[in-house]
């Protein structure tokens, strides 16, 4: 457990309790408002018992946060099918079916077209977001369509800017 003491800033004044513990810890808003009802956060010295209860500017929290658990990072697989269009060395553009999830995420830590990529593309694994390595945007599971992934930290960094600046389109 590490201990968290904060005092509310302005940018978080009117916001929920449970809302600002989750941003102050990166837990789910629903860890954040069970360690609430737990009564394991305290503001301005009192037990807090709503986590939707709005905090002001200059009111004290304070809480224990639990140790953030390290997720898995993806694993080659090489029998998830990923249909590839076109390949060079820097990138990889993939037909991703309908029902394939991109990244591995809640409730899908396996069969996703990363875990193929990386079957395929062992280098990707040094590429972007170790839990979404390469994948610099995606489309959600029951979407169709091509997506571009990453084979270079190079690559990686340009398509994010071009992407960010809006000079290139899906």
């Amino acid at each position: 457990m590490t201990e968290v003491a904060e005092d509310v800033p302005a940018a978080l004044a009117g916001q929920r309790i449970d809302r600002v513990v989750a941003m102050l810890t990166g837990l789910s808003r629903t860890e954040a408002a069970d360690l609430v009802k737990a009564g394991a956060v305290e503001v301005d010295g009192k037990v807090a018992t709503r986590g939707a209860d709005r905090l002001t500017e200059g009111q004290h929290v304070r809480f224990e946060a639990p140790e953030p658990v390290a997720e898995p990072l993806p694993e080659p697989e090489a029998d998830v099918d990923v249909p590839v269009v076109y390949v060079d060395d820097q990138l990889v553009v993939v037909d991703k079916p309908a029902d394939l999830v991109v990244h591995p995420g809640a409730g899908h830590v396996h069969g996703t077209l990363v875990s193929g990529l990386l079957a395929r593309f062992p280098e990707m694994a040094d590429v972007g977001d170790p839990q979404r390595p390469g994948i610099v945007h995606r489309l959600d599971r029951g979407t169709s369509g091509l997506l571009v992934a990453a084979r270079t930290q190079e690559a990686y960094d340009s398509l994010v800017a071009q992407l960010s600046a809006r000079t290139v389109s899906r």
